[in-house]
């Protein structure tokens, strides 16, 4: 939804507490209902429609408070009343409408208001617009039993609701864990019908039916009417008010809303109208459901945008000029917190929190089971349905020197305006840490124009997108983005609803049951019921379309991100996690996945002594194996290691990468913790990497795109990656599977023909040591060396390299291993295999890095054309 007007508020009001003896069926503490509520709250976000003020954020404060923002607009019905209008006939239909309209989307929903009033129904600057608020109370505190405080104003609910609550309270009071298994809602839709009624009998009048009365008048008015059991309680009502009530009801509306009002005021509840039929009484158009306006709600859903490729630079002289008016009420939202706003400071200028000293917080006795009495109830924690106006005077003043061609940036022909304000942000922050880019204003800004409009032109700019993720990503987009960089395409939700996810057998589904709640608890969304609810749905659909694959712990883990970020979305969170497993965990989730697991720790163990001899000489020595260590770093790609926000940093950038990234990321890891490793003994690793120390991630990210681009691609070749495609093994210089027996009593990593011929440019004449990128050293014998042999490679005798303790001897090895140390090191033997894997090995003994042995030997050039004839004047 398009910011029409710059209307954000935000609410407050405090959840209930559970006893302290008060445990769910598993024994544990029952969740916060604060938690339960924020989890609820995400559903409202969904609701887009004209006629109900948009639901945009919740946040928790201090001891159970939670603070709502929504859109929000100053005037009301309740305004109109008060200021004696005379509303005619058609202007009452026209608001008449559009509550209906709202209810009936609100229904298709499954929602039902339940605290609909005067107070309630915002109008917009115009006052032709009505817009419903506070609608999504009921549903996100689970129909009241989360707070300590009746949902709905007394002077508009239906009588059954009185009763009806009594009976409904008392249930839940009885279960032992209200919040364990979902509970029926207990309101409907025809007791919105009775509030509509109240509603328009009082724009009828022309004032409130109650005045000023106490709420005993309507109690007591609605139990008269269930004890009479008539069958409108419209004569009822006017009769116990005054009776000039009932006189200029007669005079000033005409008899065509009697019936109607009569009707929505039936006790009897099955025999209220329906909203449909309301409307048709009502004389209006037939209902049309609305669609959603956000691109957000629309990318993935299998419908191809239209893009206008014609507008020109000239054509923003025709664009409204107002920031607010072209940006979503996310957005606004969004970029108000950016400039500093502060939900709490604004409810505290408004006097609506207020902090109370703790002396008179202490109770004046308290049991031994933890009960306490005599404690005053503390007002603050009364209900409160006042909203209050979040200014964006700041965030104008923010806007005040951007030009209107950074509001509508051009992706196709270029936007030198953009563009280049653009590249000197870029140049300005490139070096700040990524949390300061994250909120610094003006960056976001541009960074949320950029990717809104690649987006919204998903896959046509598909590789603007990859580049500019490059940089970073905003998080307000980070779900649509990752997506993308999975190439997600199709209709998501078509392919999700066909998924049996009830097709699971009851083992799985207990031991996803035990693993949901170890996962990310410490996250207010994930910890919630709802959030354990849509873990497990995503889980099974993944589980039930995946026949072929088995669940492991750690796919819980996996899963947490992407329902994280797509918490309203469960389709596009299913297939970005299933986008994502095959391209970095591809067979790892197989009955057997030992052969995987096993060639992934081995290949990593050869990156390690790659990059960190040293450290891999250590941890040899010490038999601290990455068995023992790593496997939930790469089941999980981390996402077991790292708290979600740190996951997303990391993933931002794994996802620009191949399969073999993750390799990388852990021996950056390795990397900020080889001080502590050097000196550790096998327990104190075993100590270490069980709680593991403080990572900087943001080092952990440059390192592993150092270490990445240093690493030849096929000294990360696995046979079971996912883009072993990207290998052509029909070319005999590229790797090809080998034997595992063979790769797991190599220290190193193998090396392709096609990698050398690629880094050290031999198909160029003058290859030479001195323009070479790799140090190629050949330890084949003399003779056979000057038979063939690749250009600028160096021989070296095998037998005369080491000692019978493996220290290099060769004084002439010594001397080009510590002038070259920057090269990779490339052994290049014959047929003997053994000898090359023992030099290879002898050499990272001595700590000599980047040190890889060339797959196949030299045969594998034999037919290439590229080895030469060494003269004398060649050897040193």
């Amino acid at each position: 939804m398009l910011v029409n007007n710059d209307h954000l508020g935000v609410n407050t009001f405090v959840a209930s507490s559970h006893g302290n003896d008060q445990c769910g069926t598993n024994g544990l503490p029952l969740t916060p209902n604060s938690i339960v509520i924020i989890g609820r709250f995400q559903y409202l976000k969904t609701i887009e429609h004209p006629n109900l003020c948009r639901y945009i954020d919740i946040r928790k404060g201090t001891h159970e408070r939670l603070l709502v923002v929504s859109e929000y607009y100053e005037r009301n019905l309740e305004c109109i009343l008060n200021e004696k209008q005379l509303l005619s006939i058609e202007q009452i239909q026209r608001w008449s409408h559009q509550i209906l309209y709202a209810l009936i989307y609100l229904q298709e929903k499954q929602l039902y208001a339940r605290n609909i009033s005067l107070k309630n129904i915002r109008l917009t600057q115009s006052d032709q617009i009505v817009k419903i608020q506070n609608y999504g109370l009921w549903h996100m505190t689970q129909y009241g039993t989360c707070v300590s405080f009746p949902i709905g104003d007394p002077y508009y609910l239906a009588p059954e609701c009185f009763a009806l609550d009594l009976t409904f309270k008392a249930f839940v009071k009885a279960s032992s864990s209200p919040h364990e298994a979902e509970i029926d809602d207990p309101a409907n839709a025809k007791s919105c019908i009775w509030s509509f009624g109240i509603i328009l009998l009082e724009l009828c009048l022309g004032h409130r039916l109650y005045g000023k009365q106490p709420v005993s008048v309507p109690v007591s008015a609605s139990v008269r009417c269930l004890k009479l059991n008539v069958r409108s309680a419209l004569d009822i009502l006017l009769r116990q008010n005054a009776l000039d009530q009932h006189e200029s009801l007669k005079r000033n509306i005409t008899q065509f809303f009697l019936p109607i009002i009569r009707k929505c005021l039936n006790v009897h509840v099955q025999d209220r109208p329906t909203f449909m039929e309301l409307l048709q009484e009502l004389g209006s158009k037939p209902y049309i459901s609305p669609i959603p306006r956000s691109f957000q709600l629309t990318l993935f859903d299998g419908i191809t945008p239209i893009l206008d490729h014609n507008l020109d630079l000239a054509d923003f002289k025709n664009l409204d000029s107002s920031p607010f008016r072209c940006r979503t009420i996310d957005q606004i939202y969004y970029l108000w917190k950016l400039a500093g706003g502060d939900l709490t400071a604004v409810l505290k200028s408004a006097g609506l929190i207020k902090i109370s000293p703790s002396i008179s917080k202490i109770s004046k006795f308290v049991t031994d089971h933890g009960d306490v009495y005599g404690l005053q109830r503390d007002v603050n924690t009364l209900f409160d349905d006042a909203s209050y106006k979040l200014s964006l005077k700041e965030l104008e003043n923010r806007f005040n020197d951007m030009p209107i061609e950074i509001l509508h940036p051009l992706l196709e022909g270029g936007d030198p305006e953009f563009d280049k304000r653009q590249e000197e942000l870029d140049k300005m922050i490139e070096r700040q840490p990524l949390a300061v880019r994250e909120h610094d204003f003006e960056y976001q800004f541009h960074r949320l124009i950029l990717f809104e409009r690649l987006l919204s032109s998903y896959p046509y700019q598909k590789q603007r997108l990859y580049t500019e993720a490059r940089k970073d990503i905003p998080p307000l987009y980070r779900a649509y983005i990752w997506a993308a960089l999975l190439d997600v395409s199709g209709n998501v939700n078509d392919v999700y609803n066909r998924i049996d996810k009830d097709n699971t057998t009851p083992t799985v589904i207990r031991q996803i049951e035990v693993d949901i709640p170890r996962c990310h608890q410490y996250d207010e969304l994930l910890s919630s019921p709802e959030g354990h609810r849509k873990m497990k749905n995503v889980l099974k659909a993944w589980i039930a379309s995946h026949s072929n694959l088995v669940y492991w712990q750690g796919l819980d883990s996996l899963c947490a991100p992407f329902v994280y970020l797509n918490f309203n979305n469960e389709a596009l969170a299913y297939a970005s996690l299933t986008a994502f497993i095959p391209k970095y965990l591809n067979n790892f989730f197989l009955k057997d996945n030992s052969l995987i697991i096993n060639e992934y720790l081995v290949v990593f163990s050869h990156v390690i002594a790659f990059h960190h001899p040293d450290l891999s000489n250590r941890l040899e020595t010490i038999g601290f194996i990455p068995d023992l260590y790593a496997i939930p770093w790469f089941l999980t790609v981390f996402a077991h290691v790292f708290p979600l926000n740190k996951i997303f940093h990391l993933w931002d950038m794994l996802l620009l990468g191949s399969s073999s990234f993750p390799l990388c990321i852990g021996v950056a890891i390795l990397t900020q913790l080889k001080p502590l490793l050097l000196k550790a003994d096998f327990n104190e690793c075993i100590l270490l990497f069980s709680e593991l120390p403080e990572i900087d991630i943001e080092r952990c990210i440059r390192d592993s795109i150092d270490i990445f681009v240093a690493t030849p691609r096929s000294c990360t070749y696995r046979e079971h990656a996912s883009d072993i495609t990207n290998y052509p093994i029909n070319n005999d210089l590229d790797m090809d599977p080998f034997p595992f027996s063979d790769l797991k009593s190599e220290r190193c990593p193998r090396i392709s023909a096609n990698d050398i011929v690629e880094l050290n440019d031999l198909k160029a004449p003058t290859a030479s040591l001195k323009t070479s990128k790799l140090l190629l050293i050949d330890i084949r014998s003399l003779d056979e060396y000057m038979k063939a042999a690749l250009p600028s490679s160096i021989n070296i005798s095998y037998e005369k390299a080491f000692d019978n303790q493996d220290r290099i001897i060769d004084n002439r090895l010594q001397h080009i291993l510590d002038q070259h140390r920057s090269l990779v090191k490339v052994v290049i033997g014959n047929k003997n295999h053994k000898q090359t894997v023992d030099f290879t090995n002898n050499l990272i003994t001595n700590n000599y890095t980047r040190v890889c042995l060339l797959h196949k030997g030299i045969d594998v050039f034999k037919t290439t054309g590229m080895l030469y004839v060494p003269t004398p004047s060649d050897l040193p």
